[in-house]
């Protein structure tokens, strides 16, 4: 099947690309972006040892938007967003995004890819969300609900998860096995609100240009599929749906395959929007031995639309489902409560609360373990969109 599809993929690029005729508009090139100023304030357990404090943070990243209108309707863009604050060290908290998943180093560069799209649908190469990532993140409950600080890439630059707790690599669950890695998807056109995408990266390592010949880490042939539908329901606008995320493990022989799956839904009737998703990080093993463990995760938000004000609440819980009695029943529950004012055109202020406690679910921890960890953040910053 992957090898099928790595070949549908490639030869379907390879062969718009060469049909494709001269250009009818274009080549454009546009700036885009954002820019986050924040203050915060935590409050947390002594033993997380990170005490009470002020945290000025900056969140800011540059896009460059290119674009052609080929004379057969077809639609060329490209897109590469520069990260602001990045230092290329592995031991600062906001060094930024790794491209690479498993790249020693901090990157520059966010995502850079080009999509190609029209009656046909889009095809996406190069480095940037799996396709079940663009699927679904929407229909996360507390994706949906974010009107302050977003609860999926901020929780733990307030918090120290402990070591005894086992979670998702962020609290908010989503399908990105290929982490921003080089790859290929393609979209379907949008058929009565229904729309399905499947992708593949050949590993999660791959870097601009070349390959990677390192078979000792990382993953292999990650496959990636999501569909939603959008549209209305009675009196409601609706978006539901789900993904699933798998890659073949090459740092360890006869190891099952890494894999998650989402399904999640919003709707929005009137100045309310509520929306639900439920995920798993399904466990692998090595023989008897579990090397990545099962995780569940529930999401849950609602947001409400009052003129130039919105307002949230959202949650998720994790919980650890395992044979690994040191493992099972670890959790971790964050919510944030969150406000966006429009100031102006792009101009927006955000406020978030933001409440966290983490438990190992180990009945006879090793004495002086750090086996928990609750706190509380508040935050507020001004956003600049351009």
């Amino acid at each position: 099947m992957y090898n099928t599809f790595k070949l549908a993929a490639v030869s379907s690029a390879a062969l718009m690309i060469l049909a494709a005729p001269a250009i009818a508009a274009g080549p454009t090139l546009k700036l885009g972006g954002y820019f986050d100023q924040k203050m915060s304030m935590q409050d947390q357990d002594d033993s997380a040892a990170q005490k009470e404090q002020l945290d000025v943070r900056t969140d800011t990243e540059i896009y460059f938007l290119g674009a052609a209108t080929l004379d057969n309707g077809i639609k060329i863009k490209t897109r590469v967003e520069l990260e602001g604050g990045t230092t290329d060290q592995t031991s600062t908290p906001d060094a930024g995004n790794r491209v690479q998943g498993n790249s020693a180093t901090f990157d520059q560069i966010d995502e850079a890819f080009m999509t190609l799209s029209g009656s046909f649908g889009s095809v996406k190469i190069g480095m940037s969300d799996t396709a079940a990532k663009g699927m679904t993140t929407g229909l996360q409950g507390s994706w949906a609900a974010n009107t302050g600080e977003n609860l999926a890439f901020n929780a733990l630059k307030h918090f120290v998860r402990p070591a005894t707790v086992t979670a998702r690599p962020t609290p908010a669950a989503q399908m990105d096995q290929a982490s921003d890695g080089e790859q290929v998807s393609y979209t379907t056109p949008n058929m009565g609100g229904f729309q399905v995408a499947v992708g593949y990266a050949p590993n999660d390592l791959e870097s601009f240009d070349g390959t990677v010949t390192d078979a000792s880490v990382g993953e292999t042939d990650i496959f990636d599929i999501g569909a939603r539908y959008k549209g209305k329901l009675g009196g409601a606008s609706v978006m539901f749906g789900g993904g699933m995320s798998t890659a073949n493990n090459r740092g360890t022989n006869n190891q099952d395959d890494d894999s998650s799956w989402i399904v999640g839904g919003r709707a929005k009737m009137g100045m309310y929007q509520v929306s639900a998703s439920y995920s798993r990080q399904e466990a692998t093993k090595t023989g008897a031995v579990i090397n990545v463990q099962e995780v569940n995760t529930i999401e849950a938000g609602i947001r409400a639309f009052m003129g130039a004000t919105q307002y949230s609440i959202a949650y998720t819980r994790s919980e650890a489902d395992s044979a690994t009695v040191t493992v099972n029943g670890d959790e971790e529950t964050v919510v944030v409560i969150g406000m966006r004012r429009k100031l102006g055109k792009g101009v927006s202020w955000h406020n978030s609360l933001w409440i966290y406690d983490a438990e190992d679910g180990d009945s006879a921890p090793v004495a002086g373990t750090v086996t928990s960890n609750d706190g509380y953040a508040v935050t507020t910053g001004i956003q600049l969109k351009f």
